[in-house]
């Protein structure tokens, strides 16, 4: 896996004289014989959390030169010692995407990765949600080359950071196809925050239209409770979400890193294999 720090000139942008990174356009895919992704490091500026926030991108094999626009996956890491934009390339999440990528069973996307943790990730009442629909997603939308669709954008996360995906999602119901919540840490649906998960399902419209995907492992006590009546909650309103309890795991990345590919595979479900069935980035986002 390769790594990067240097900043790409947004799509659509007049480059400055010594860039070279845009690609030139192309009426055909030209062969791809990357096998692995880039993952570049940035920064930028944000006004809701009034200072600097990182975040890591993953870019597919063959990125620029393929000059396509691509979905986009938003993955939220938790919160926790050592757990920021770096936990899910630790857990494997980018590799099981070039090896997917390599075998055909996964499509090229692009996978944005924020720290939390630069935005007040633990404080409901704090800038994280506004920030990921206000500032981040229009950041990397004009940066890189993204397929804007909502149908190619899908948000999802572990423990903390899956309650971060469907409080998002679930008020921004219109902004994605997918959420996925990989051992999401709910509150009790009594507990008085407008926006925990457990009280937007009853009442939160559209939601009907997002592809839900919820699991956790079968000895992972610390979420499974919750987790349980939320889903309860769903089928009551008429959503069948996809639910798995996985026989063995805990609330341990062990757990995590085992499913980055069973992730993967829901995300992407309903997204092209092929580059070239993606549009042109020298061309307006569908």
């Amino acid at each position: 896996m390769a790594f990067a720090t240097f900043t790409l000139t947004p799509f659509g942008a007049s480059p400055a004289p010594t860039a070279t990174l845009m690609p030139t356009a192309t009426a055909t895919v030209e062969p791809c014989d990357e096998t692995e992704g880039q993952i570049v490091d940035e920064t930028f500026t944000s006004a809701a959390a009034l200072h600097d926030v990182h975040y890591r991108v993953y870019l597919p094999p063959c990125y620029s030169k393929s000059a396509r626009r691509y979905p986009v996956l938003y993955i939220l890491h938790g919160l926790g010692e050592g757990m920021d934009d770096s936990q899910w390339i630790r857990m494997g999440l980018t590799t099981a995407e070039d090896l997917g990528y390599a075998r055909k069973s996964l499509p090229p996307m692009i996978i944005v990765m924020p720290n939390g943790n630069d935005a007040n990730y633990s404080w409901d009442a704090g800038p994280f949600p506004a920030m990921i629909i206000d500032e981040l997603i229009p950041t990397v939308e004009a940066m890189f080359c993204t397929w804007n669709d909502p149908s190619k954008r899908a948000i999802g996360g572990l423990s903390r950071g899956g309650y971060w995906a469907f409080w998002i999602a679930f008020t921004h119901p219109e902004m994605f196809s997918r959420v996925g919540g990989h051992s999401a840490f709910f509150y009790d649906a009594d507990t008085p925050t407008d926006e925990n998960p457990n009280n937007l399902v009853d009442k939160a419209r559209g939601i009907e239209n997002l592809g839900l995907y919820l699991d956790h492992g079968a000895d992972d006590h610390i979420v499974d409770v919750n987790l349980r009546d939320f889903v309860e909650r769903l089928r009551k309103r008429g959503i069948e979400p996809e639910y798995v309890i996985n026989p063995v795991g805990a609330h341990t990345e062990e757990y995590w890193s085992a499913h980055t590919a069973d992730y993967l595979t829901f995300y992407t479900d309903e997204w092209p294999r092929e580059v070239s069935q993606y549009p042109s980035c020298h061309e307006p986002s569908p």
